[in-house]
């Protein structure tokens, strides 16, 4: 299977109206009348009682207060949802009590609500369990549960459909909290896990059940867990994450003070920070060992223990990111070997860690603009992970594969499953996958294509202008970072770095300026790119800080020869 051929889009109005500064070019290639259109103003923040069951939610967990019940908040395994326990948790200290935390472990008990764990719940005393980013689908699980359990499931997560048209079918609790519930009337669906969690604590405020201002407070932890789960950063989100930022250096939690500046970051993160720096650090327990020190981590009471629990979770995340190297060594092979016709990239290995399905999904995903299957051939069931791609609604993908699963479930773009480990499955299943794949997207377009805001010259990327553009943001899912077009540049010189040289540092020079540009994960990049080369090159621009000091710096997304017309290659 061939890598997906890119296109590059110039917007109109990008190369319109020279007269224009770069700024004014991409407001109008983006169709935004002003630089402060969209950002923090009034905030947007929906009224929490429209979501379906939020009274009974609000009713349970008073009710529980009142008796002197104790709760339990039972969350995910990724930076979602530990944030969205975190959030709970600290929001419900207010009132002096200590709820239990549980987070299950990836490799032992998979996504989302398991028996066993409710069980040992229940013996620990706990009356109400309250789930965060996960719950839904868990119709046998709740239907089970011990007979003196309270349930109250907060998730944001597309409900079960056992069949194409069949009516979604819920996890029997006592309130169930998901703006993705049929019929509900959010005005906003895009929620991350944490975002229903905070919209729980914010009707427990107004029913004065906590005191005013403790939503607010935990913000930081929402603008983290709604960019690390690549949740839509617009409308409400977009709101979330910007006042998360604005009071970051006031309100977020010791432990994740201790982790930005584990990462290197001086002061408040941007949104690009919390998703590939602080994000995968959360995210690196729940891969490579067990959640529960990401939990710590925000958790910490004191600056010891939030430095302890960083360090920590550094040393998981260089973990993290050696598996994922290796197990990219033996995915894109696989992916080589597939047939270049198919319309969907399904691989299983021994070889794959678990933990690290997720992200080399996302990977190959990228690489070959396919709905991407990935799961690890271990274990009493081989649980994978899947990325999909523009018009592909990744659920009902597998609702389709359902026979050949042992459980399932997920967003539209995204999902986890879990392969039933019988003989012929591997087969079974990537048939299943490629037929229901085709019933949603009979033509696939398999070209990634990146679309340009504006055409510059490398004397107009100032420190200036990269503060300009990064105001648009935050960036992320349905908001993508801005991205340049430079012609003409010669490459002066070019040197690989990284611990396995796996990136790249490049000085450019289009004649009005000399520039570094740096290029991540491409380790043969390099030996295209001779001195004295003309390419041209599609960047975002940023402004690298580090320990007080800081220099313009292009992050590199696409290159071509120069002399190659805008279009396919």
């Amino acid at each position: 299977m061939r890598r997906a051929l890119r296109r590059w889009e110039p917007a109109e109005a990008a190369f319109a109206g020279r007269q224009l500064s770069v700024l004014e070019r991409v407001l109008a290639a983006r169709e935004v009348s002003g630089i402060g259109e969209g950002q923090v103003g009034e905030p947007i923040d929906h009224d929490p009682w429209l979501l379906t069951d939020m009274a009974g939610a609000v009713e349970l967990v008073k009710q529980a207060v009142s008796d002197a019940v104790k709760i339990a908040i039972y969350g995910d395994y990724d930076a979602d949802g530990v944030t969205a326990c975190a959030l709970l948790v600290r929001a419900l200290s207010v009132l002096g009590i200590a709820p239990l935390a549980y987070i299950p472990n990836r490799e032992s008990e998979g996504y989302g609500l398991n028996r066993q764990a409710l069980q040992e719940l229940s013996e620990r005393g706990a009356g109400l369990v309250i789930t965060v980013d996960c719950g839904t689908t868990a119709v046998e699980v709740a239907a089970s549960r011990p007979a003196e359990m309270r349930l109250l499931i907060t998730d944001h997560h597309l409900p079960l459909v056992t069949s194409p048209g069949a009516t979604p079918e819920l996890a029997p609790a006592d309130a169930l909290v998901n703006p993705q519930r049929p019929g509900d009337l959010y005005p906003f669906r895009g929620l991350a896990g944490v975002g229903v969690a905070y919209k729980l604590v914010q009707a427990l405020e107004l029913d004065g059940l906590l005191p005013s201002g403790t939503a607010a407070s935990q913000l930081p932890l929402v603008a983290l867990g709604t960019v690390a789960d690549l949740m839509p950063l617009r409308g409400e989100n977009r709101s979330l994450v910007l006042r998360g930022l604005a009071v970051w250096a006031d309100r977020a939690p010791v432990g994740l003070l201790a982790l930005a500046r584990g990462a290197g970051i001086d002061g408040t993160p941007t949104s690009a920070d919390l998703g590939f720096s602080i994000g995968p650090r959360i995210n690196a327990a729940g891969r490579m060992e067990d959640a529960s020190l990401a939990l710590e981590c925000c958790l910490a009471a004191t600056p010891a223990e939030a430095t302890r629990a960083a360090l920590a979770l550094e040393k998981l995340n260089r973990d993290r990111r050696d598996s994922l190297s290796t197990a990219m060594a033996v995915a894109r092979p696989l992916v080589e070997q597939l047939d270049d016709s198919l319309a969907s990239i399904v691989i299983g290995d021994e070889g794959f860690p678990a933990g690290v399905v997720g992200l080399v999904a996302g990977r190959l995903a990228d690489e070959f603009q396919r709905p991407t299957f990935v799961y690890a051939m271990s274990g009493e069931e081989w649980k994978g992970s899947a990325r999909g791609a523009p018009g592909l609604n990744i659920v009902n993908a597998l609702s389709e594969c359902s026979a050949n699963l042992v459980r399932y479930g997920g967003h539209q773009g995204a999902g986890g499953f879990s392969v039933r480990p019988e003989r012929g499955a591997p087969q079974r299943f990537a048939q299943a996958v490629e037929r229901a794949v085709r019933l949603q997207v009979s033509q696939p377009e398999q070209c990634r294509v990146f679309h340009i805001d504006a055409q510059v010259n490398l004397a107009d990327c100032t420190l200036k202008l990269a503060d300009e553009l990064t105001a648009l943001g935050p960036f992320g899912s349905g908001n993508p970072p801005v991205l340049l077009l430079a012609s003409g540049c010669r490459v002066v010189r070019t040197e690989p770095f990284g611990k396995g040289r796996e990136h790249l540092r490049a000085v450019l020079d289009d004649g009005t300026a000399e520039v570094e540009a740096i290029s991540f994960n491409r380790p043969g990049l390099g030996q295209h790119l001779p001195s004295g080369r003309l390419v041209d090159a599609l960047f975002e621009l940023g402004a690298d800080r580090w320990r007080g000091r800081e220099r313009l710096r292009l992050l590199l997304r696409d290159l071509r020869p120069t002399r190659s017309p805008i279009g396919v290659r």
